[in-house]
């Protein structure tokens, strides 16, 4: 158990540190994908069901730890960043086969998680349990929707890009309120990631928020792309 915990050289993105995580769960959930894709709808949503307890189990795990070494602190360690709290919110989204908003997060997921497995915002490498849930968090929590999206034909419309949009902005002026208030930094609104992130190229704070404004209605845009024909033709498709 204590090798979990143990300090370990320092993380850095680009590296086999970054690589080898990315190979592996990219690896694991496409195979998962391609075999379930002939399955039975309802077991295809028992599989959705159970990746999506990989970052719900993974948030609450985080902070059952940090607990456990003494170093929780709310300013860093509630699941108030939208990753986090999209992790906890999935599973009862699946389970209820909430065709509405699992579309409308497919595009917070893709834009904003994806983000951070480009660039991951970590301080240990391997073993310790920082490195390894981040992992299992964010990679499951990417392949979600993709899963959901191939295997239940599920197609995120406009409406449920402008309802992401909204969500998005309302979150972020509620995380703004919140972080001036207790000194945190939820949803990197109060400034950028200490340990470098796209955000580094985006100009200084408050600049960046405006620059990620513009960059996701263009992400969000490109994340529709893919749907726009097969939702012009119109679909027979009914959610079990």
């Amino acid at each position: 158990m204590e090798v979990f915990f143990q300090t370990t050289a320092a993380y850095k993105n680009f590296t086999l540190d970054h690589g080898l995580p990315l190979l592996l769960f990219s690896v694991i959930f496409i195979g998962i994908t391609l075999y379930f894709y002939r399955h039975e709808d309802d077991k295809k949503f028992k599989v959705a069901f159970l990746i999506s307890l990989l970052p719900f189990i993974s948030v609450l795990s985080r902070m059952i730890l940090t607990w456990y070494e003494g170093i929780f602190i709310i300013q860093e360690e509630l699941p108030l960043h939208l990753c986090r709290i999209i992790a906890l919110l999935m599973p009862f989204l699946i389970w209820f086969r909430n065709k509405k908003w699992i579309n409308t997060l497919y595009f917070l997921i893709i834009v904003g998680t994806l983000q951070a497995i480009i660039t991951a915002d970590l301080q240990y490498t391997f073993p310790h349990y920082s490195y390894i849930l981040y992992w299992i968090f964010h990679s499951s929590l990417v392949w979600l929707p993709i899963f959901i999206i191939i295997n239940l034909n599920f197609k995120p419309s406009k409406a449920d890009l402008f309802r992401a949009f909204l969500v998005g902005n309302i979150y972020m002026i509620a995380t703004l309120i919140i972080n001036f208030s207790i000194g945190s930094n939820y949803f990197y609104t109060r400034q950028k990631p200490p340990g470098g992130s796209l955000l580094d190229f985006l100009g200084p704070w408050p600049f960046y928020i405006i620059v990620v404004e513009v960059l996701a209605i263009i992400l969000f845009i490109l994340a529709y792309l893919p749907f726009h024909k097969r939702n012009t033709e119109g679909s027979i498709y009914k959610p079990s």
